[in-house]
């Protein structure tokens, strides 16, 4: 919006001597003296604002390939997160799996004690004998 602004400025300051110079009724040697002293100075600041121009554009180029830059950076970082939560996602599932084998080898080593209990307790000697089970035993 700028750019297109100073444009149509600078179109402006450029055109205004060519038509000062145009006009008949500016013809007088006064006029063409004011002219000459004029015209270096209109194009001094028609090459200034053409060199601002040209820095704008150039700024808004870096600043477009920083942006993209950004852009790419910030996808990458997206995508390595989705993968890590993936990765964390498996372990969890590998870990809650080996825990609820670990929560049944538990559970049936208990029930197994239980039952060597009750068996104690009716008489049976053997049965008082035989070591704790070892949930181990049972995954």
């Amino acid at each position: 919006m700028i750019a297109r602004s100073i444009l149509a400025i600078t179109a402006l300051i450029a055109v205004a001597p060519l038509a000062a110079q145009s006009s008949p009724a500016q013809t007088d040697p006064a006029h063409q003296a004011a002219d000459a002293r004029e015209v270096p100075e209109t194009r001094a600041l028609n090459d200034k604002v053409g060199s601002a121009i040209a820095q704008t554009q150039t700024n808004n180029a870096v600043a477009q390939a920083q942006n993209e830059e950004n852009q790419a950076q910030y996808e990458a970082d997206k995508a390595a997160y989705a993968a890590a939560l993936r990765q964390h996602n498996r372990e969890v599932l590998e870990n809650d799996a080996t825990f609820i084998r670990q929560r049944e080898a538990y559970a049936m080593a208990m029930r197994d004690w239980r039952a060597q209990v009750a068996m104690c307790k009716r008489g049976y000697q053997s049965a008082c004998k035989l070591p704790t089970p070892d949930p181990m035993n049972y995954m």
